[in-house]
C-alpha cells in the first residue's frame, strides 16, 4: 500500500490559485468558527477563500479543524495547480471511483485530472480511495514537491519519532521553509490526519515561495489608493531591467515604482495627479522579450470618494489645555486617509473653543481646541466634539471628558524624512522625525504646548526641554539638532550636516524629554564620487536635423549608489567624466564634451547639432579614467528621418456656442511622426534629411494653415485672436513664414464673437497640415452665436471656501510692475479696488443638447451679500468678485441678463475661515530667457503660487499678494561666464555676465520650483 500522494510536477504546473479562478466573492467573514482568528492568519483564510480554493463546509461554518479526505485533496490539489478539469467526465480509471457516489462523486474529474497530470497514480492498484484521510506528513510532501524541492527533500535527514521515516526528509524541508509548523509539544505528528486549517495555510506559504516556470506576465492591475495602482505579475521580475508604465487613455501619468520584496508585484505611486474616472493601462517594458509574455493590464479608475470620518484618539478623555488636538481620520473608499484638504471640514464644539484644523504628514486631520476656558472645569466637563466634511456633509460626533493638565508619560519618533533620497549624503541635507508627544490620556501634546505652556498659569515651562544625545561619536561641528514645527503644530526633530562626513554608516542617538525617551538613527553616505558610468536611456529619438539634444548620464559611486544630479555636477565628477561624440557636435562644433553643470537639462550630454544623415549614426562615449577607477561607457544611435508634421493634438477645445460679445480659447500642438511636440519646421530631402533651403520640386515644404471663416454674420463680427490679441482670418506657420516657425502656432489662440454677431450665425475654425500643398492633416472645429431663442439653462457655480482677509491681520503692503509700483494694505482688502485675494462668482449657461455656451462679461448685472461682515462683494468690469471678511458664512445673490434679455437670480452660498493662508503649490515655466538688463521672476517665467484655499496668484498678481505668500528667490549653479546674479523682493533680476543658471522660487511652507534661465 502506497504511503503518500505520489506527486511528479513538471515546469508547466502553475501555482495559480490567485489569478486563473473566478468564484462566488466570499470571506472569512460568512464564517462563524473563523471569527476568533487573528488578523496574519485571517488574511491567509480570506485569499484561499476569495480564490475558491476553498469553501465552507456549510452556508455558515468553515469546519476549520474537520479532517480531509483523499477526494477533497484532490479536488483542492487540482485547483491549486490550475489543472484542466474536465467536469463533464462521467468515468474513472479507478475501480473505487463513480460519480454515483453520494459522498465523494463529486471528486471524479479532479482525480482523473491530477493523474492525467502525472500528479498522482493512485492509493492501491487500480483504486485512488477516495473516502481515505491525508496524513499531515502526506501534506508535507505534496507542499515541497509543489515547489520543485523534491531532490532537496531527499537529501535531509530528521529524527521525529511521529514521522514516518520514508517522510523525514519532506518534514524537515517543509518545516525549515515554514510550510508548517511542530506542535506546541515539538513534535510534527506526522501519521496524525491533516485539518483542513492546515492544508489551507501550508498551500497559501508554498504559493508565497513558489516561481512557476515559463514567461513573465502582468496578471493584473487596479487602484489601491487615491495615488496608487498596485501591478502584479505571476513570478519575480527583473527589477534592475522592468519599466513600469502607467496612462490614463493616450496621456501618460507620471509615477514612481515600488516593487515588493518577493518582486511579483509593485506599487505605482502617481505623482501629480489622483487616480479618477476613466480607463487607465499598464505597461511592463525593459525586459528581454524572450522571456516576457503578457506586458499590459488594463483597469478602470474612479474619482476618491469619501467615506467615512472617525475619532482616533487613544482614549474618551482629553487634557485641560489651551491647546488639546483631537486626531480625526477622514477615509476614502480605499481605506487610507482622504486627501480632501483640512478646509473641506467644519468643526463644531461647545464648552470648549475650537481653534484650528490641520492635516499631518500621514493625513491625519488635527483639530486643535482650547479646553481650558471659564466654561470648562477639570475633571468634571464634557467636551463634544462634531466633525462635517461639507462637499459629502458626512459627520462624525464624539464627547471627551475632560481630564487634568497634561503630564508627558510617552515619547514616540516619526519615521526618518531626508531632504534627499534616504540618506544624508553631504553638508546642508537635513533628516526630519515627527516628535509625538503623548499625555496621560493618550493625546498629542502640540509644538506651541511644548514650548509655551506653564504650570497653573506661572512662569515654570509644564514640559522640559527637549535634547537629542548621540550614542555613535559624530563631532558637534558636524551636525546641528533643533526641535521645530512640523507645519501642523506637531514637533520635529530636525537633524542636518554642517560638514560632509568621512564615515558611512548609521549613527544613532536618543531624544528624550523629562522621563520620556525614544531612540532613532540616521544614514549617512560619504562617498560622492563617480567611480563608474553610463550613457542612459532616451525617450525619443534622435532625428536628422536636431538641435540640442540631451542624452542621459547615470554614474555610481564605488558602493554602487547612483549619483544625484547635484553629486554628478559637482566639480570634481565634472573633471573626472570625459565625453566624446561623433555625428554631432556640441557648442561651437566642439566634439569633446562636458557634463551640463547647469540649467534645466543639468546632468545631461548636450548635442548642440545632429550632423550625421538619416540612417547614419550618432556615438557618444563617457570616459573615467582616474588611478583608482576606471569606466567606459558607448551608446550608439540610428539617426531618424527629420522631423516632419504628422497630426495635430488637441489641447484646449473651444465652445461650440457663444453668446454674443463671449470668447472662447483653443489650443492645438502641432506632433510629429514620432509623437512630439514639434515647434520647428523643416523643409526635408528625399532621404528624410533637413534640407537649409526649399527648392520647388526637389525639396518638401511643411506648412500650417489656419483660417476662420463665418457664414451668416458681417466680416469681424466673428473672429481669431493670436496670442499677441492680433484679430487674424488666416495664417501660415512654417520654416520662413511671416506668421513664424510653428512654436507661434502651438499656442493659445482667442475665438472671439462681438456685440455685432448675427444670432445663428456659425464659424468654422480650421487648421491644415500641408506637405507641399496637398493636406496630410487636418482638424476642424465649429462655433454657433447662441440665439435668443435658444433654451439656455443658467446656474452660478459654487464659490470655494474663502479666507477671512480684512479681519486676519495678515495683509500687508506689496509693489509690483516693473520699477515696483507700490499698493497698499487698505487697497489689498478692499474688493472694488483690489480683486487680487478675491474669488470670481461666475455664471455657467448651457444650451438644451448640454453643451456649455461661453457668456459675456457683462452677463452678471449685480451682485449682494447677505452679510458684508463675512463676504465683501463688487462688480468690476464686468466680472462678479466676492472677498472674505470675518469668519461665518453669508449668502451672495446674484442677478444677471438672459440671451432673452430678462433679469434673473440666483443665489450661491459662502462660507469664510481663518485656516492661515499658505502657500500650497508653486510652480512655473521651466525654462526662461532673459537679456544681459535682467528680467522679473515672477513675469518672465509666468509664476503661478497657489494658496491652501485653491486661489491661483499670477506674474503681477502674484507680486502684490506676495507680502503675505511670502515666496522668496534665490539663484545658483552658474555657468561659468555669470558671476553674480541678485534677486529683489519684487522678482527684479540683475545679472553679471551671460550664460545659465538655476533659479530656485521657495514658499515658507517649504513649496518650490525650479526655472533654468538662460542670459543673452
Amino acid at each position: 500500500m502506497k504511503k503518500t500522494l505520489s506527486v511528479v510536477l513538471t515546469s508547466a504546473m502553475a501555482l495559480s490559485m490567485f489569478s486563473s479562478l473566478a468564484f462566488a466573492a466570499k470571506s472569512s467573514a460568512d464564517f462563524t468558527d473563523l471569527k476568533d482568528l487573528d488578523a496574519a492568519t485571517k488574511a491567509k483564510f480570506d485569499a484561499m477563500i476569495s480564490a475558491g480554493i476553498f469553501d465552507g463546509v456549510t452556508d455558515t461554518t468553515f469546519g476549520l479543524k474537520d479532517e480531509m479526505n483523499r477526494a477533497q485533496f484532490a479536488k483542492v490539489a487540482a485547483l491549486i495547480m490550475g489543472l484542466d478539469v474536465n467536469k463533464d467526465l462521467k468515468t474513472s480509471s479507478f475501480t473505487d471511483v463513480s460519480v454515483d457516489d453520494a459522498a465523494n462523486g463529486y471528486a471524479l474529474p479532479y482525480i482523473e485530472a491530477l493523474k492525467t497530470a502525472g500528479v498522482t497514480d493512485g492509493y492501491a492498484e487500480g483504486q485512488y480511495n477516495p473516502a481515505g484521510k491525508v496524513t499531515k506528513e502526506q501534506l508535507a510532501t505534496f507542499l515541497v514537491r509543489v515547489l520543485g524541492q523534491d531532490e532537496a527533500a531527499k537529501g535531509k535527514t530528521g529524527t521525529d519519532a511521529t514521522v514516518s521515516g520514508w517522510a523525514q526528509g519532506y518534514v524537515a524541508l517543509a518545516l525549515e521553509l515554514k510550510l508548517l509548523a511542530n506542535g506546541e509539544d515539538g513534535t510534527f505528528g506526522g501519521m496524525a490526519n491533516a485539518t483542513r486549517d492546515l492544508l489551507l495555510t501550508g498551500a497559501y506559504e508554498a504559493k508565497q515561495q513558489y516561481v512557476p516556470a515559463g514567461k513573465v506576465s502582468v496578471t493584473g492591475a487596479k487602484a489601491t489608493g487615491a495615488q496608487q495602482v498596485t501591478v502584479t505579475f505571476n513570478k519575480p521580475v527583473d527589477t534592475d531591467k522592468a519599466t513600469v508604465a502607467l496612462k490614463k487613455g493616450t496621456t501618460d501619468v507620471v509615477t514612481t515604482t515600488k516593487f515588493s520584496d518577493d518582486k511579483k508585484s509593485a506599487v505605482l505611486t502617481l505623482t501629480d495627479v489622483k487616480v479618477s474616472k476613466g480607463d487607465y493601462t499598464v505597461t511592463v517594458s525593459g525586459l528581454d522579450a524572450a522571456t516576457v509574455d503578457k506586458t499590459t493590464a488594463t483597469f478602470t479608475g474612479e474619482d476618491e470618494v469619501l467615506t467615512k470620518i472617525d475619532f482616533v484618539n487613544a482614549g474618551d478623555t482629553i487634557a485641560y489645555a489651551d491647546k488639546t488636538i483631537v486626531k480625526v481620520k477622514a477615509s476614502n473608499q480605499y481605506g487610507e486617509n482622504a486627501t480632501t484638504n483640512a478646509g473641506s471640514y467644519n468643526v463644531y464644539t461647545s464648552a470648549a473653543t475650537f481653534t484650528k484644523i490641520t492635516k499631518d504628514a500621514d493625513g491625519t486631520l488635527l483639530i486643535t481646541l482650547d479646553t481650558a476656558n471659564e466654561s470648562t472645569t477639570q475633571g468634571v466637563s464634557v467636551i463634544p466634539v462634531t466633525v462635517v466634511n461639507n462637499d459629502s456633509h458626512i459627520t462624525a460626533t464624539k464627547n471627551f471628558k475632560l481630564g487634568t493638565q497634561p503630564i508627558l508619560t510617552k515619547l514616540e519618533l516619526g519615521d526618518a524624512r531626508y531632504s534627499v533620497g534616504t540618506a544624508l549624503n553631504g553638508k546642508g541635507e537635513n533628516v526630519k522625525f515627527d516628535l509625538n508627544l503623548f499625555d496621560q490620556y493618550g493625546g498629542n501634546i502640540s509644538y506651541d504646548s511644548l514650548i509655551n505652556a506653564k504650570v497653573n498659569n506661572s512662569t515654570s515651562p509644564l514640559f522640559g526641554t527637549t535634547t537629542v544625545i548621540w550614542n555613535d561619536y559624530i563631532s558637534t561641528d558636524d551636525v546641528k539638532t533643533e526641535v521645530e514645527d512640523n507645519g501642523n503644530d506637531i514637533p520635529e526633530v530636525k537633524i542636518s550636516l554642517l560638514n560632509d562626513l568621512d564615515k558611512a554608516g548609521d549613527y544613532n542617538f536618543t531624544v528624550f524629554n523629562q522621563a520620556a525617551t525614544a531612540s532613532g538613527k540616521i544614514s549617512v553616505n560619504s562617498s560622492k564620487v563617480a567611480n563608474k558610468v553610463e550613457i542612459g536611456d532616451l525617450n525619443d529619438v534622435i532625428a536628422a536635423g536636431d538641435k540640442d539634444v540631451y542624452i542621459p548620464v547615470v554614474a555610481y559611486d564605488a558602493a554602487g549608489n547612483q549619483l544625484s544630479v547635484d553629486d554628478l555636477t559637482s566639480d570634481e565628477n565634472l573633471k573626472r567624466i570625459n565625453i566624446n561624440v561623433s555625428g554631432a557636435t556640441g557648442v561651437d562644433g566642439a566634439t569633446s564634451l562636458k557634463i551640463e553643470d547647469s540649467g534645466e537639462h543639468r546632468g545631461t550630454i548636450r548635442l548642440n547639432q545632429i550632423n550625421g544623415t538619416s540612417k547614419g549614426a550618432v556615438s557618444i562615449t563617457a570616459i573615467i579614467a582616474t588611478a583608482n577607477a576606471n569606466s567606459t561607457s558607448t551608446k550608439t544611435y540610428t539617426i531618424a528621418d527629420a522631423r516632419v508634421p504628422d497630426h495635430f493634438k488637441v489641447v484646449t477645445d473651444p465652445a461650440k456656442a457663444l453668446v454674443k460679445g463671449a470668447t472662447s480659447a483653443i489650443e492645438l500642438a502641432v506632433i510629429d511622426q514620432y509623437g512630439q511636440v514639434l515647434d520647428d519646421a523643416n523643409f526635408t530631402d528625399s532621404q528624410g534629411n533637413s534640407a537649409p533651403t526649399y527648392v520647388d520640386g526637389s525639396n518638401n515644404k511643411y506648412q500650417v494653415n489656419v483660417k476662420v471663416t463665418a457664414t451668416g454674420t458681417a466680416d469681424g463680427t466673428i473672429g481669431l485672436k493670436n496670442p499677441a490679441e492680433e484679430a487674424i482670418t488666416s495664417a501660415t506657420f512654417g520654416k520662413g513664414e511671416k506668421a513664424g516657425d510653428f512654436e507661434a502656432f502651438n499656442d493659445e489662440f482667442t475665438l472671439f464673437t462681438t456685440e455685432n454677431a448675427t444670432e445663428g450665425a456659425k464659424a468654422d475654425y480650421t487648421a491644415t497640415i500641408t506637405k507641399n500643398g496637398t493636406e496630410i492633416s487636418k482638424l476642424t472645429r465649429t462655433i454657433t452665436v447662441a440665439s435668443a431663442t435658444d433654451d439656455l439653462t443658467y446656474s452660478v457655480n459654487a464659490v470655494p471656501t474663502l479666507f477671512n482677509l480684512s479681519d486676519s491681520g495678515v495683509v500687508v503692503g506689496s509693489t509690483y510692475g516693473t520699477g515696483g509700483t507700490a499698493i497698499s494694505a487698505d487697497d489689498l482688502k478692499d474688493v472694488t479696488k483690489s480683486q487680487v485675494f478675491a474669488r470670481e462668482v461666475k455664471l455657467t449657461a448651457k444650451n438644451a443638447s448640454g453643451d456649455t455656451v461661453k457668456l459675456p462679461a457683462g452677463t452678471i448685472t449685480s451682485i449682494t451679500t447677505s452679510n458684508n461682515a463675512v463676504a465683501k462683494v463688487a462688480l468690476v468690469g464686468g466680472k462678479a468678485y466676492v472677498l472674505g471678511n470675518k469668519t461665518g458664512t453669508a449668502t451672495l445673490n446674484v442677478s444677471y441678463k438672459t440671451i432673452k434679455g430678462e433679469i434673473k437670480t440666483a443665489n450661491v452660498a459662502v462660507t469664510s475661515k481663518n485656516d492661515a493662508l499658505a502657500v500650497d503649490k508653486v510652480e512655473a515655466d521651466s525654462t526662461m530667457t532673459i537679456g544681459k538688463t535682467g528680467g522679473n521672476a515672477f513675469i518672465n517665467p509666468d509664476l503661478i503660487v497657489t494658496d491652501n484655499y485653491g486661489v491661483e496668484y499670477e506674474k503681477e498678481d502674484a507680486q502684490k499678494a506676495n507680502g503675505v505668500l511670502g515666496v522668496t528667490f534665490s539663484a545658483s549653479n552658474y555657468s561659468s561666464n555669470v558671476k553674480n546674479v541678485t534677486i529683489n523682493s519684487n522678482g527684479d533680476i540683475t545679472v553679471d555676465g551671460t550664460g545659465t543658471f538655476d533659479l530656485t522660487v521657495t514658499s515658507p511652507s517649504g513649496k518650490s520650483d525650479v526655472i533654468a534661465v538662460t542670459v543673452n
